[in-house]
């Protein structure tokens, strides 16, 4: 007996009639983006928010040479100082897996993190296909898959020693353990829905946004309030969903205070008020995901036949337009934090796509064809783009260039910096601590929050007890005059090349 669709009364089309070609297509998929993001896989990770990704690197290489009782004792108080110095924003899930895996590999191995990173994504590639495919069909769980997967900024972004790969694919797979519940509202099921989305708030809390806008609308869409406030399904899903960040919070901020300062510069009401920044918001989304396939998403959240389908994605990107108005300055400024609406996005495509295959007619083969020929296209130019970006800059003369300059000090010479990614480079390459100089992008921030600063004292605060001010960004130097015109006419340059300045801060020039 032929199957028959049950929205449209007609047989299945394209994958969706055939489940070996869904399997293959997806086998195939995840074989050309892991083949791209595999690519160059040893090269320093800074091609993607590199200060970022400096963080880790020293988290992870302080846990690894805490324990590691034949390396050097300058290296070793080295790497964990380094490590301490980070503070704590989340819990170090990457970076201790990372650590661990260092111990097994002998040494440490940037392209392990990386490798970490890229499974993540594709173990949410995979919640993502099941998800879609359960709530639409095999096409949209396909056509789900092919954006999640080719995306050019996700290729970049999923290669990245960040929480957000794993934070992604956790978010991922809360949703499907809530759609999962609510297609058969079990205890068993409960309780993986609840750990699941528990699970994606741990990793990063701003899963929060994501999680708790989903859960609402799934409920109220689904159940209505007085049904949801009644269930002690909901009740056990709730207390599961806060418990782990809850505990680690109160671990974190009152027990240890290492996250203390966590919720400092980070929320600016006043930003509410300027539409530049609602501009700024959607140039943001633009070149993440592209503003038009968000609109198209919207439309296919609409067209998704489950209410509590609705409800949950509906919610969840309620949920994502209060994350982005909490932490405006971080949404128009940092386009990683719009990474969760990625998968997002793909299941509104993958439901508006199968929508369109069960209204093509039988007679018209060829309609399928051009259609998947149209999604296609554009799958190959973004992988091809991602390509094209990660072969444009060598990072490995970066990686040289803060070796020789960290070779030029003892380990106990005290030092300030201005150079690329915070000092990061100069730090972690060249095995160095430094105190770094504040940016013109942290003046301005400050500023936003009312802080003020006098050059000429913060200098001198700056620099007490110092032995030299290292400079190797040049334009950030050129961007603070004040700062530039102290250093020349103040104290004696001990070496200079095309690459930085060294100043002797127990040198100064003669009046």
């Amino acid at each position: 007996m032929e199957m028959v669709n049950p929205h449209t009364q007609q047989p299945p089309r394209f994958f969706a009639a055939s489940p070996r070609a869904t399997w293959i297509a997806v086998v195939l998929i995840f074989l050309v983006g892991l083949g791209v993001r595999f690519f160059q896989l040893s090269d320093p990770p800074l091609e993607f928010h590199a200060t970022r990704q400096l963080r880790s690197m020293f988290i992870s290489r302080g846990m690894y040479f805490e324990n590691l009782a034949s390396a050097p004792a300058w290296q070793r108080e080295t790497a964990v100082s380094q490590y301490e110095g980070q503070g704590l924003i989340e819990p170090p899930i990457m970076e201790r897996l990372t650590a661990w895996a260092y111990g097994l590999a002998g040494g440490v191995d940037l392209r392990i993190p990386r490798i970490f990173a890229i499974l993540f994504w594709s173990l949410g590639g995979l919640g993502l296909f099941l998800l879609t495919r359960d709530l639409t069909d095999a096409n949209g769980g396909v056509i789900a898959l092919a954006f999640y997967m080719a995306l050019s900024y996700t290729v970049m972004a999923s290669r990245a020693f960040m929480p957000e790969p794993l934070l992604t694919a956790a978010i991922i797979w809360a949703w499907w353990g809530m759609a999962h519940w609510s297609r058969s509202p079990t205890w068993k099921r409960a309780i993986a829905a609840g750990l699941l989305a528990g699970f994606a708030i741990f990793v990063k809390s701003t899963a929060v946004f994501f999680i708790a806008g989903a859960w609402v609308g799934l409920l109220l869409g689904g159940m209505g309030l007085r049904k949801a406030v009644k269930s002690r399904q909901v009740w056990l899903m709730a207390l599961l969903t806060i418990l782990p960040y809850a505990l680690y919070h109160v671990y974190a901020v009152y027990i240890t205070a290492k996250m203390a300062g966590q919720f400092s510069l980070r929320f600016f009401p006043e930003m509410w008020s300027d539409p530049r920044n609602y501009f700024a918001w959607i140039n943001v989304i633009d070149g993440v995901i592209g503003f038009e396939w968000l609109l198209a998403a919207v439309a296919g959240f609409f067209l998704l036949r489950d209410r509590f389908a609705r409800g949950l994605f509906l919610g969840g990107l309620a949920g994502y337009v209060l994350y982005g108005w909490a932490f405006m300055y971080y949404t128009t400024t940092h386009d990683y934090y719009t990474l969760p609406l990625v998968p997002m996005v793909a299941v509104g495509l993958g439901s508006a796509v199968a929508v369109v295959f069960s209204h093509l007619s039988v007679k018209r083969p060829w309609a399928e064809l051009a259609f998947a020929g149209l999604v296609l296209v554009p799958m190959v130019l973004n992988l091809w783009d991602a390509n094209v970006a990660m072969r444009q800059r060598d990072f490995q003369a970066d990686v040289a260039l803060a070796e020789e300059a960290g070779a030029l000090f003892k380990p106990d010479d005290q030092v300030v910096t201005i150079a690329p990614y915070y000092s990061g480079t100069l730090q972690y390459w060249g095995w160095m601590n430094t105190n770094v100089w504040m940016s013109t992008a942290d003046f301005a921030l400050r500023a936003r929050a009312g802080q003020s600063y006098d050059i000429k004292v913060l200098f001198k605060e700056s620099t007490a007890g110092m032995d030299y001010f290292f400079v190797m960004n040049f334009d950030e130097l050129d961007a603070q005059p004040e700062l530039k015109a102290i250093l020349q006419d103040g104290f004696k340059v001990v070496k200079q090349t095309s690459d930085y300045i060294l100043y002797d801060l127990h040198q100064p020039l003669t009046p």
